[in-house]
């Protein structure tokens, strides 16, 4: 107890000291625990349905020379034929997340998006889906069933029997709105899901046999192992089976594996609402633990340096009869109360930025609170010993000092060593702060590349209204919009910047490569597409409605032919040198070559494109250059239009530069957490310069005065104290540089159109960490400098 009281007196005592030493630690902790709580979330999905050790997706390789890669869905019905063939397999389905438009209300016209699973009547087993009221197993034949979960019922049907409740569609793709009957009500599925919905659509089995061919249509499928079989060599015999179940003839480039259906959210093979990425994890990670060891790092150097001044009182106790074992378990005490305030300053931090982080991530952390109490109690262990650790160092330093050195106040007795540890603490510190700010010049100059760059089309001002059925109210939409004031071109298309490829894909050979193949992505619009987009022609012509029909060729040439456009880069890859030629590969005749643009984000490369020229009456997207000006106007008017001819129908609208602002969302969220980050940085190691600086001249009063008596000036005597934290600065710019390029570099590799690390990234970064220091440091040095040197030399 005597020694708890002395800890805490000397707390109280060097208040200053004290403050900063808790606000740094306090930083550093709370930071911490923003980012692991967020790290758990993202690595809690589907871990919570009941049989997750043994759901499996299955993932289509396809080993295409050229176009290698995974896909997420396979062929119709093979988790049925596998189901069959192998004993392992439990339980298999079809689940497909997909998204649903209803219209619960049949007497408002007020329709809703929400999201939903598809899948067969398996699915309540295999992921043990608990039932509320209904039977939804019964399948009601001539409608689709839904089943709808707690809340989903709570928020439309209040106090309402919900079973054979029939209720529509307003589904944009289909023609006529279709009936759906309520099954059964079911509980909430997980939040932390990749199968996250509010409903589940049971439908039947798709009445289609698994190809012999290697070809066929897609979709998304997921087994059930039986508890102890082995994962990979069920993978093994599985393609081996598929190889004998292909016809003799048919050439094999297609393999599959099981991915646990808890490396989705980090691994969705696709284009995914609900995913994440390991790397992003792995950076904030990173960069929240370079913060903490900042704040510990701070705290080594002020504790030690305060400890010193202590000396004489330290060694009196060891010359009264304290072994330096209790000397060493004193200061412990002391750091361990430090440590356990500053744990409960970042708890308060914390709890107050938690509801601040879902905000700012878009999502609650819902399976974080269901543990928050045992992950807080836990912190509070490992805080105390992070502090039994960290405090170590100089209460062994300090007890290891002679006594008769510590009477007289002989510091200069403290071995080099531990001076040298200090000087390597300090410049640690400074290159950790300069690996984050060059980590935020990289991220923020790639976003603004990519904001910036010309796409090689116009998308300001064009409106997109999403693909939809226009029906039989077809006829005149597109002349409607473009007869209101301030549309200066409307085009009706199967695509909308963004989304990469258009209607099709074709593969052929690379006549650079004939052992490889390229992949060209076709793009359908009207002849007014062009025009709305503003894709700049370079030779040749622009389509016309004259090439809406297919070209009539020698009665050897088989299937249906087009004039086209080609993009730069495709006439050059595909070699291209004459328009007006037949290209058989593809069925096209090139009528036109238009500047490159940008069909996908800057994190792929440009693909090889051919836009052709299709008349989408039936169904489509309409794209709408709107005059500078009239956006919102143009916006109401073409609303009430489309609501007033499609009544039954959700059909939602977008400005296509949000669209293309949207791909880098994810980047733009990094620099703000990167500002946050490189300001807690900064601040903690000006903290830390303040308290070591405040230290230093404490020890140096006398010498300032009578430096000053001898005629220093205040610019000597700050370039006294400086010129250490500039050669130590210096040194952490020189260390910091290397790794700060390899990760700059490697964070850079995810876009195929990037900045590259350029060398005023670290010009600007030693610059910003030279002022601070210099600005903290000069702060203090030259207050004493400008103080009286008689006050100082008074008790000389």
């Amino acid at each position: 107890m005597n020694s708890f009281k002395l800890a805490l007196r000397c707390v109280i005592k060097n208040r200053q000291y004290t403050w900063i030493n808790i606000l740094g630690l306090s930083i550093g902790f709370s930071l911490c625990l923003l980012v692991f709580a967020l790290v758990i979330e993202e690595n809690s999905y589907d871990k919570s349905w009941k049989n997750a050790d043994h759901l499996f997706r299955i993932v289509t390789m396809d080993s295409t020379a050229g176009l290698e890669r995974q896909m997420s869905r396979t062929f119709v019905n093979l988790s049925t034929e596998l189901k069959q063939v192998f004993p392992e397999i439990q339980n298999e389905a079809r689940i497909e997340s997909r998204k649903y438009f209803l219209k619960p209300n049949a007497n408002s016209p007020q329709s809703i998006g929400i999201q939903a699973l598809e899948s067969e009547t398996n699915i309540l087993d295999m992921l043990s889906i608990k039932l509320l009221e209904g039977n939804p197993k019964q399948l009601v034949q001539g409608k689709t069933n839904l089943l709808i979960d707690k809340e989903f019922k709570e928020k439309y049907f209040r106090n309402e029997n919900v079973i054979g409740k029939v209720i529509q569609s307003a589904d944009p793709y289909t023609n006529q709105p279709s009936d759906y009957i309520i099954t059964g009500v079911m509980d909430n599925l997980p939040y932390n899901s990749t199968l996250r919905a509010s409903v589940i659509a049971l439908v039947p089995k798709i009445s289609m046999e698994l190809s012999k061919d290697g070809s066929g249509y897609y979709t998304e499928q997921f087994v059930q192992l039986k508890p102890g079989t082995p994962r990979v060599e069920l993978e093994q015999k599985l393609n081996h089976w598929y190889n004998g179940y292909l016809s003799t003839n048919t050439k094999h480039v297609t393999s599959f594996r099981l991915q646990p259906i808890q490396d989705i959210y980090m691994e969705p093979l696709s284009s995914a609402e609900i995913s994440g990425t390991q790397k992003t994890t792995n950076i904030f990670v990173g960069v929240a633990v370079l913060v903490f060891i900042i704040s510990c790092i701070n705290f080594i150097n002020i504790y030690a340096v305060r400890t010193v001044k202590k000396l004489r009182t330290l060694h009196i106790h060891k010359i009264l009869g304290a072994s330096r074992p209790q000397m060493v378990r004193r200061m412990l005490l002391e750091t361990i109360l430090l440590f356990f305030i500053s744990a409960l300053c970042s708890l308060v931090l914390f709890k107050l930025g938690l509801s601040q982080l879902e905000h700012f991530i878009g999502y609650d952390l819902a399976y974080m609170r269901s543990i928050q109490l045992p992950l807080l109690l836990a912190f509070l262990t490992i805080s105390i010993i992070i502090g039994l650790l960290i405090g170590f160092y100089p209460a062994w330093l300090i007890s290891g000092i002679k006594s008769s050195d510590a009477l007289k106040n002989k510091l200069s007795k403290i071995p080099n060593v531990e001076v040298f540890i200090k000087k390597m603490l300090i410049t640690a510190q400074f290159s950790i702060a300069i690996i984050v700010i060059i980590g935020l010049i990289t991220i923020k100059s790639q976003l603004s590349y990519m904001q910036a760059a010309p796409l090689g089309m116009e998308v300001r001002n064009v409106l997109n209204i999403d693909y939809f059925n226009k029906g039989i109210q077809n006829t005149n939409i597109k002349d409607r919009i473009s007869q209101l004031a301030g549309i200066e071109s409307v085009s009706v298309a199967a695509w909308t910047p963004t989304i990469g490829s258009g209607y099709l894909a074709k593969t052929i050979v690379d006549k650079d490569n004939p052992e490889k193949n390229i992949q060209v992505s076709f793009i359908g619009g009207d002849t007014d597409l062009s025009k709305t987009l503003g894709i700049q022609l370079i030779k040749g012509r622009l389509l016309t409605p004259e090439d809406y029909t297919h070209v009539k060729m020698d009665a050897e040439e088989d299937g249906d032919i087009n004039n086209a456009l080609v993009t730069e880069s495709t006439a050059r890859r595909l070699g291209i040198n004459k328009l007006g030629i037949l290209y058989k590969d593809l069925q096209i005749i090139p009528v036109g070559i238009i500047k490159d643009f940008h069909s996908e984000s800057f994190r792929s490369k440009m693909v090889p494109t051919v836009i052709l020229a299709k008349d989408f009456n039936g169904s489509g997207n309409i794209l709408i250059k709107v005059a500078e000006g009239q956006e919102q106007q143009i916006f109401r008017s073409v609303s009430k239009i489309i609501q007033n001819t499609y009544p039954d129908k959700h059909v939602s609208f977008q400005w296509v530069d949000e669209l293309i602002a949207k791909q880098y969302e994810k980047e733009n969220k990094q620099v703000q957490l990167f500002v946050l980050f490189s300001a807690l940085a900064l601040l903690i190691s000006a903290l830390g310069i303040t308290g070591l600086i405040m230290q230093n001249l404490e020890q140096r009063t006398k010498e300032i005065g009578i430096r000053k008596v001898l005629g220093a000036t205040v610019v000597n005597i700050s370039y006294l104290f400086s010129k250490d934290y500039l050669i130590l600065t210096s040194l952490a710019i020189f260390i910091a540089s290397p790794t700060a390029w390899y990760f700059s570099k490697k964070w850079l590799e995810d876009y195929a159109y990037n900045v590259g690390v350029q060398w005023w990234f670290f010009i600007l970064a030693a610059a910003v960490i030279f002022l601070i220091s210099m600005i903290t440091v000069n702060i203090q040095t030259i207050r004493a400098a400008l103080s009286n040197p008689v006050d100082s030399l008074r008790n000389e």
